[in-house]
């Protein structure tokens, strides 16, 4: 049967793509830039991805120079793996005029990018500014907007210059110095051209960085629990910081808009009748958002998480403090240092409390402070459109109905496979669920697909998971776009804000 429904979007609802300058760029060393953590962590990891798992081992064959930073198609006898790095990655720092081509063909009214830290800046504060970088950004942002794309820019997309990291990164205080003097130079280089603005992207993954051997700058399990939570703090107070520096200094003339970019995911109990399963989702959401949100509202972090964290203290007889409560200033810098709230959403869990072996096998003291025992659900599209309400509705409770902007919202395909009518369902399940919230007044200013095209997905490479709503050939050492199937269908919502009717066969 076909639905007889069309769901038309406001006028001047935001729709686009968006990026990650590591993920996208390339030319890691090009212009003047500086290696970031992640250029660091590749180059010394030599990760090598071979199906079906990810390895860490010294190569053990010698790759021509443009295979660099790709995997291998597994169908390809020859090469069964590879190294996997960002030193070309889509090679979007040589292929601007290309790109913006592709964004206007895609027809989206909004494009949110990163900007790379260590290309502009590249010893991490202003003293020294690449002019070359600095006009690649210029460049970009004047072709979005003689195009009439809306720019949202991330400041910070994971790649730390990798010369910070030898000061304690995310983990030492003075970030929030470097951070701040890094966001003074781009508003007033940007600052003119650019209305939102999202400072952290996904602050808890910067944090788990710092007690994970598997993210740059893998600083390693032993502060697992330590430093997580350290770099937690300094990314909040970082961002409050640059945000009063904003209103402070800028917004008058500027009047731009700020906000941190959180990554969220939706809790379902494994057992919908246990109490015990159902406290498992509040402190899910406690953990993995509260903990960012309740100090941007009233300058505390959720007793709960506390009370877990004391409670994993007394029981594995740790007399180090591992959080800190923020001090009456900081307090009132964190309080409503927002204006809108970006988050990021992709799909559920279903969650139980750890049994007592679960918990004493557990090696990670965050695990072991959550306490929480949980099953990915990505396979449960119906559970996913629901979470993505859920995660909404969290948000407008807790932080009392905020403006919001969907930043990033997707579903990976499988490479050699088209799988478009996958990507179609899903994608028309969340966008479906928006408008719901849109027609109970909840205020969501846009919404970005990720991602603009297929690009490295950190230590999972270049063809296990693939977002892309253009194809990227990373074989070829000119890294032709095509367009996927699903093209179409994005074109057309983005250039008539209507999800159009299903049609019957």
């Amino acid at each position: 049967m076909a639905s007889e429904e069309v769901i038309q979007f406001p006028e001047h609802f935001l729709f686009g793509t968006g990026s990650g300058a590591y993920q996208i760029e390339g030319g890691w060393k090009q212009d003047g830039k500086t290696p970031s953590i992640w250029d660091h962590y590749f180059h010394t990891k030599q990760i090598v991805v071979a199906n079906p798992k990810v390895v860490h081992s010294a190569p053990k064959k010698k790759y021509s120079s443009f295979h660099r930073g790709t995997d291998i198609h597994e169908n390809d006898p020859s090469r069964g793996f590879s190294l996997v790095d960002g030193d070309i990655a889509c090679d979007s720092y040589n292929k601007l005029d290309e790109d913006i081509k592709n964004l206007c063909d895609l027809g989206v009214n909004t494009y949110r990018f990163s900007i790379s830290w260590p290309r502009v800046l590249p010893y991490a504060d202003d003293r020294v500014e690449n002019q070359a970088g600095i006009n690649y950004y210029k460049s970009l942002i004047q072709k979005l907007l003689e195009n009439n794309i809306t720019p949202v820019v991330t400041m910070y997309h994971w790649d730390l210059p990798n010369i910070l990291q030898d000061l304690g990164g995310w983990s030492n205080p003075n970030i929030i110095r470097y951070f701040e003097n890094y966001a003074n130079f781009l508003f007033r280089t940007f600052g003119k051209d650019v209305k939102l603005w999202t400072t952290i992207n996904e602050p808890r993954f910067v944090a788990l960085a710092y007690g994970n051997e598997n993210i740059a700058p893998s600083v390693g399990e032993i502060f697992n629990g330590i430093a997580d939570y350290m770099a937690i703090r300094n990314a909040l107070l970082a961002h409050a910081a640059v945000y009063k520096l904003y209103k402070n200094k800028y917004f008058e003339e500027q009047q731009g808009e700020i906000s941190l970019c959180l990554d969220t995911a939706a809790y379902f109990p494994i057992n919908p009748d246990s109490e015990e399963d159902k406290l498992c989702v509040s402190k899910s959401y406690n953990f993995s958002l509260g903990v960012f949100t309740q100090p941007l509202k009233d300058g505390t972090f959720p007793q709960s998480m506390l009370e877990a964290i004391a409670k994993t203290d007394e029981c594995e007889n740790i007399s180090l403090k591992r959080i800190f409560d923020f001090t009456e200033t900081e307090k009132q810098d964190l309080i409503g240092s927002y204006d809108f709230i970006a988050f990021n959403y992709y799909d559920s869990y279903k969650v139980r409390p750890m049994t007592e072996d679960e918990y004493a096998d557990e090696k990670y003291l965050l695990n072991k402070d959550l306490g929480v025992f949980s099953i990915p659900n990505a396979e449960n599209m119906e559970d996913t459109f629901k979470g993505f309400t859920q995660v909404v509705d969290w948000l407008v409770e807790n932080l009392d109905n905020p403006k919001l902007f969907v930043t990033e919202n997707g579903i990976f395909e499988k490479p050699n496979v088209d799988e478009s009518e996958k990507k179609i369902k899903y994608h028309r399940g969340i966008l479906t669920e928006l408008h719901k919230a849109l027609q109970k007044g909840v205020v969501i200013k846009g919404y970005c697909v990720w991602s603009f095209m297929d690009s490295l997905e950190w230590i999972s490479g270049y063809f296990k998971k693939m977002f892309g709503i253009y194809c990227v050939d990373f074989n070829d050492p000119n890294r032709p776009r095509t367009k996927k199937p699903s093209f179409e269908f994005f074109q057309t919502v983005f250039t008539t804000k209507v999800l159009p009717p299903i049609e019957s066969n």
